[in-house]
Protein backbone atom coordinates (compact mmCIF):
# COMPACT_ATOMS: atom_id res chain seq x y z
CA UNK A 1 0.00 0.00 0.00
CA UNK A 2 1.60 3.75 -0.71
CA UNK A 3 2.06 4.94 2.59
CA UNK A 4 2.68 8.47 1.24
CA UNK A 5 4.08 10.04 -2.07
CA UNK A 6 6.90 8.70 -1.99
CA UNK A 7 5.77 5.32 -2.56
CA UNK A 8 3.60 6.65 -5.84
CA UNK A 9 4.49 6.05 -8.86
CA UNK A 10 3.29 8.92 -11.48
CA UNK A 11 3.76 7.00 -14.71
CA UNK A 12 1.19 4.47 -13.39
CA UNK A 13 -1.89 5.05 -15.54
CA UNK A 14 -5.97 4.96 -14.21
CA UNK A 15 -4.27 6.03 -10.50
CA UNK A 16 -5.21 9.09 -8.82
CA UNK A 17 -3.35 10.54 -5.84
CA UNK A 18 -4.41 12.74 -3.43
CA UNK A 19 -1.30 13.99 -1.52
CA UNK A 20 -1.17 15.18 2.15
CA UNK A 21 -2.09 18.36 2.95
CA UNK A 22 -4.31 18.10 -0.25
CA UNK A 23 -8.36 18.60 0.64
CA UNK A 24 -10.36 17.34 -2.54
CA UNK A 25 -14.27 18.52 -2.54
CA UNK A 26 -16.26 16.92 -4.60
CA UNK A 27 -16.64 13.35 -6.83
CA UNK A 28 -13.93 12.13 -7.98
CA UNK A 29 -13.80 8.40 -9.75
CA UNK A 30 -10.75 6.52 -11.65
CA UNK A 31 -10.87 3.01 -13.13
CA UNK A 32 -8.09 1.95 -11.50
CA UNK A 33 -6.52 3.12 -8.11
CA UNK A 34 -7.67 6.10 -5.87
CA UNK A 35 -4.51 6.57 -3.28
CA UNK A 36 -5.44 8.98 -0.69
CA UNK A 37 -2.90 10.49 2.05
CA UNK A 38 -4.49 13.87 2.33
CA UNK A 39 -8.34 14.59 2.55
CA UNK A 40 -11.65 14.23 0.52
CA UNK A 41 -14.91 14.99 0.79
CA UNK A 42 -17.60 13.58 -1.38
CA UNK A 43 -18.35 10.86 -3.51
CA UNK A 44 -15.27 8.17 -4.34
CA UNK A 45 -15.28 5.57 -6.49
CA UNK A 46 -12.86 2.81 -7.69
CA UNK A 47 -11.71 -0.47 -8.38
CA UNK A 48 -9.51 -0.11 -5.23
CA UNK A 49 -9.01 2.74 -2.80
CA UNK A 50 -6.53 2.80 -0.53
CA UNK A 51 -6.68 5.47 2.42
CA UNK A 52 -3.01 5.57 3.85
CA UNK A 53 -2.30 6.64 7.83
CA UNK A 54 -3.22 10.51 6.99
CA UNK A 55 -5.98 9.70 4.31
CA UNK A 56 -8.97 10.79 5.33
CA UNK A 57 -12.58 10.39 2.97
CA UNK A 58 -16.15 11.43 4.10
CA UNK A 59 -18.45 10.64 1.84
CA UNK A 60 -19.75 8.03 -0.42
CA UNK A 61 -17.28 5.65 -0.88
CA UNK A 62 -18.07 2.81 -3.63
CA UNK A 63 -15.18 0.45 -4.31
CA UNK A 64 -13.93 -3.58 -5.19
CA UNK A 65 -11.22 -3.68 -2.50
CA UNK A 66 -10.72 -1.15 -0.19
CA UNK A 67 -7.50 -0.91 2.10
CA UNK A 68 -7.34 1.63 5.16
CA UNK A 69 -4.86 2.76 7.27
CA UNK A 70 -6.23 6.15 7.96
CA UNK A 71 -9.92 7.33 8.29
CA UNK A 72 -13.54 6.97 5.77
CA UNK A 73 -17.31 7.71 6.92
CA UNK A 74 -20.23 7.97 6.04
CA UNK A 75 -21.38 4.91 3.40
CA UNK A 76 -18.69 2.72 2.69
CA UNK A 77 -19.16 -0.27 -0.08
CA UNK A 78 -16.68 -2.70 -0.64
CA UNK A 79 -17.63 -5.18 -3.16
CA UNK A 80 -15.14 -7.65 -2.15
CA UNK A 81 -12.09 -7.13 0.37
CA UNK A 82 -11.96 -4.32 2.81
CA UNK A 83 -9.09 -4.47 4.92
CA UNK A 84 -8.98 -2.22 8.28
CA UNK A 85 -5.36 -1.78 9.32
CA UNK A 86 -4.27 -1.20 12.73
CA UNK A 87 -4.83 2.16 13.75
CA UNK A 88 -7.20 2.48 10.93
CA UNK A 89 -10.75 3.59 10.94
CA UNK A 90 -14.54 3.31 9.19
CA UNK A 91 -17.18 4.39 10.44
CA UNK A 92 -21.13 4.78 9.42
CA UNK A 93 -22.82 2.20 7.10
CA UNK A 94 -20.28 -0.20 6.06
CA UNK A 95 -21.06 -3.10 3.67
CA UNK A 96 -18.37 -5.45 2.40
CA UNK A 97 -17.84 -8.63 0.82
CA UNK A 98 -15.22 -9.91 3.11
CA UNK A 99 -13.69 -8.05 6.11
CA UNK A 100 -10.37 -8.42 7.28
CA UNK A 101 -9.41 -6.66 10.47
CA UNK A 102 -5.61 -5.64 12.26
CA UNK A 103 -5.58 -5.64 16.03
CA UNK A 104 -6.09 -1.76 16.61
CA UNK A 105 -8.43 -1.36 13.82
CA UNK A 106 -11.24 0.23 14.14
CA UNK A 107 -15.10 -0.08 12.65
CA UNK A 108 -18.00 1.10 13.52
CA UNK A 109 -21.30 2.14 13.00
CA UNK A 110 -24.20 -0.05 10.56
CA UNK A 111 -21.83 -2.72 9.46
CA UNK A 112 -23.09 -5.40 7.17
CA UNK A 113 -21.38 -8.19 4.61
CA UNK A 114 -22.85 -7.94 1.22
CA UNK A 115 -24.62 -11.52 0.30
CA UNK A 116 -21.56 -13.46 -0.77
CA UNK A 117 -19.91 -12.81 -3.84
CA UNK A 118 -18.44 -15.87 -4.12
CA UNK A 119 -21.44 -17.96 -3.48
CA UNK A 120 -22.76 -20.58 -5.76
CA UNK A 121 -22.99 -19.64 -9.90
CA UNK A 122 -25.13 -21.08 -12.07
CA UNK A 123 -24.40 -24.52 -12.61
CA UNK A 124 -24.19 -25.06 -16.36
CA UNK A 125 -27.45 -27.87 -18.35
CA UNK A 126 -26.09 -30.57 -17.65
CA UNK A 127 -27.35 -31.40 -21.67
CA UNK A 128 -28.58 -29.21 -24.51
CA UNK A 129 -32.00 -30.57 -24.12
CA UNK A 130 -33.09 -27.44 -23.10
CA UNK A 131 -32.50 -27.68 -19.25
CA UNK A 132 -31.73 -23.69 -18.27
CA UNK A 133 -29.02 -23.65 -15.70
CA UNK A 134 -30.02 -22.48 -12.31
CA UNK A 135 -28.06 -20.48 -9.05
CA UNK A 136 -27.83 -22.14 -6.20
CA UNK A 137 -29.09 -20.80 -2.73
CA UNK A 138 -26.75 -22.18 -0.64
CA UNK A 139 -27.56 -19.42 2.46
CA UNK A 140 -31.10 -20.31 2.48
CA UNK A 141 -30.52 -24.29 2.92
CA UNK A 142 -28.64 -23.44 6.13
CA UNK A 143 -30.61 -22.64 9.65
CA UNK A 144 -30.95 -19.72 10.77
CA UNK A 145 -28.96 -18.69 13.76
CA UNK A 146 -30.36 -18.32 16.79
CA UNK A 147 -29.42 -15.41 19.00
CA UNK A 148 -27.94 -16.72 22.30
CA UNK A 149 -26.43 -19.58 23.62
CA UNK A 150 -29.78 -20.46 26.02
CA UNK A 151 -31.77 -20.01 22.73
CA UNK A 152 -28.91 -22.84 21.24
CA UNK A 153 -29.56 -25.11 24.26
CA UNK A 154 -33.36 -24.58 24.01
CA UNK A 155 -33.21 -26.35 20.80
CA UNK A 156 -31.34 -28.82 21.61
CA UNK A 157 -33.05 -30.16 24.42
CA UNK A 158 -36.11 -29.72 22.12
CA UNK A 159 -35.12 -31.49 19.36
CA UNK A 160 -33.08 -34.60 21.71
CA UNK A 161 -36.77 -34.92 23.32
CA UNK A 162 -37.62 -38.50 22.76
CA UNK A 163 -34.05 -39.55 21.64
CA UNK A 164 -31.83 -42.18 23.33
CA UNK A 165 -30.00 -41.87 25.38
CA UNK A 166 -27.95 -38.82 27.14
CA UNK A 167 -28.05 -35.42 25.47
CA UNK A 168 -24.09 -33.91 26.18
CA UNK A 169 -23.32 -30.44 25.54
CA UNK A 170 -20.14 -28.87 25.06
CA UNK A 171 -18.87 -26.53 28.39
CA UNK A 172 -16.98 -23.80 27.23
CA UNK A 173 -14.43 -25.51 25.33
CA UNK A 174 -12.90 -26.86 28.75
CA UNK A 175 -13.84 -30.45 26.57
CA UNK A 176 -16.48 -31.01 29.29
CA UNK A 177 -19.43 -33.16 28.46
CA UNK A 178 -22.95 -32.18 30.56
CA UNK A 179 -25.86 -34.13 30.88
CA UNK A 180 -28.84 -31.78 30.11
CA UNK A 181 -30.67 -33.43 32.91
CA UNK A 182 -27.90 -31.36 35.36
CA UNK A 183 -29.48 -28.46 33.81
CA UNK A 184 -32.94 -28.87 34.01
CA UNK A 185 -34.66 -26.25 36.67
CA UNK A 186 -31.26 -24.20 36.95
CA UNK A 187 -30.45 -20.82 35.84
CA UNK A 188 -28.46 -19.83 33.19
CA UNK A 189 -25.90 -16.94 33.77
CA UNK A 190 -23.51 -15.34 31.04
CA UNK A 191 -19.82 -16.77 31.47
CA UNK A 192 -20.60 -19.57 33.25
Amino acid sequence: MAKNAMDFRPEEENVAYIGAGVTLKGEISASDLIIVDGAIEGDVSARVIRVGQGGVIRGNVSATEADVSGWISDHVEVKQLLVVRAGGRVEGKVTYGEIELEKGAVIAGDVSALEDYRAAKPVPAAKAGGARAERVDVMAALPKPSTSSIDRINEAVRSAKGAKGALYLAAGGEGKRVPTRALIGRKASAGA
